[in-house]
């Protein structure tokens, strides 16, 4: 970044308080958000829970902002907020999930016009109930005048959340200590919801590390998946694990992969460049091996045969784009969904509903009438989840 952080003493000399939160915990309970107004009450005991994942942008649908590589923006207006999680709520109703997670959520940050977005989507939506679990709380983030920021991943729900909490993630090791001060600090929301009849199940929302060069995000795709292996409750798991799935990593490996998304990462992305815009972020590094167990021991919604081998048929799942449909990049290509990095798995003695599964990339994918691709740089996946 141009001027990473300002001095730390400066800011104690307006105030005594810490200017961030360490997350100083392995895991915590965290506070529950119950709608304002009445919505319809759900179907009790049921068999079945439509379920989505997506990474929202913090309310800023296709503003490039200066760590988007294509960007300079920092803050936005409450119009510009509000319009776009209006369309974003929109879209949700439409799908109707019972259980929703959302990544890159932001409560009380001056980039989205301090503006609440777990109460926001609660007030427009038919979900009743919200854990927030924050992963990055800074009272001033100095890099680019972006300033105050409370940052985090949720999860909604129809169901009443009985019990909520944050689970602390590895930090990365390849910053200074002044940095890492204010960076920040992935977490794993976990809610437990009561669906009736003494039935609890667990829901739990990732976002792992996107710009690590020390394995930090490999680190943390492991430890979810011990908190997937240890999880007592019958379990959904969603969110952006920033990797991509494990197809063809052999010949990846080997420079060779021919007609998979594997090539992709070789050669880079179509709307990346080698750094974004006057700063120092680099492309994040990709491990597609690291996904295997996931696949290999939960039971996710979009199965690797369904993926397939070649571009045709993996451009279907892709769930994300840097660059948005109203830019172009160096070669005057514009931008499009291109890469898959968003999931959803269930435990492996569970299911999906046939034909249910989908990556919400534009109108037509599960009843959704939406231009998705301009409401955030990932599609949302969902599925209705079979309960056991």
């Amino acid at each position: 970044m141009r001027t990473l952080f300002i001095v730390f003493t400066a800011l104690c000399s307006v105030s005594c308080e810490w200017a961030a939160d360490s997350l100083s915990f392995t895991r915590e309970e965290i506070p529950v958000y119950r709608e304002k107004a009445a919505s319809p009450e759900p179907t009790a005991n049921p068999t079945r829970l439509k379920v989505m994942a997506w990474n929202v942008k913090y309310g800023a649908c296709r503003i490039d902002f200066w760590f988007d590589f294509w960007g300079d923006r920092t803050q936005m207006t409450t119009q510009e907020v509000e319009g776009c999680l209006t369309k974003i709520s929109e879209l949700i109703e439409q799908y109707n999930p019972d259980i929703l997670m959302t990544e890159e959520i932001e409560v009380d940050s001056r980039r989205s016009a301090y503006i609440d977005m777990v109460r926001f989507i609660l007030e427009h939506t038919p979900l009743r109930y919200a854990a927030y679990g924050e992963t990055w709380n800074t009272r001033y983030a100095p890099s680019e005048g972006v300033g105050r920021v409370n940052l985090g991943n949720a999860v909604f729900s129809r169901y009443p959340i009985v019990k909520a909490e944050r689970i602390r993630q590895e930090d990365r090791t390849d910053q200074s200590a002044l940095v890492k001060t204010f960076y920040i600090h992935r977490t794993v929301t976990r809610a437990e919801l009561d669906l009736g009849n003494a039935r609890h199940v667990a829901a739990y929302v990732v976002h792992t590390e996107a710009y690590d060069n020390d394995g930090t995000k490999q680190k943390q795709i492991k430890q979810i998946h011990g908190l997937m292996t240890g999880e007592t409750l019958p379990f959904v798991i969603g969110g952006d694990f920033n990797e991509l799935p494990p197809l063809c990593d052999e010949k990846a490996a080997a420079g060779t992969a021919d007609s998979c998304e594997g090539k992709m990462h070789l050669k880079g992305f179509l709307d990346e460049r080698a750094s974004s815009v006057g700063t120092d972020y680099a492309q994040p590094p990709y491990t597609p091996s690291v996904m295997k167990p996931f696949f290999d021991e939960f039971t996710p919604s979009i199965e690797l045969a369904r993926y397939g081998n070649t571009p045709d048929s993996q451009q279907m799942y892709f769930t994300h784009s840097v660059l948005g449909p109203d830019g172009t990049n160096d070669e005057g290509v514009k931008g499009n969904w291109n890469r898959t990095l968003d999931y959803l798995f269930v435990q492996k003695n569970q299911s999906w509903e046939a034909g249910s599964t989908d990556v919400i990339q534009g109108p037509g994918r599960l009843g959704i009438t939406a231009d998705v691709l301009r409401l955030s740089d990932h599609a949302p996946t969902a599925g209705t989840w079979v309960l056991p």
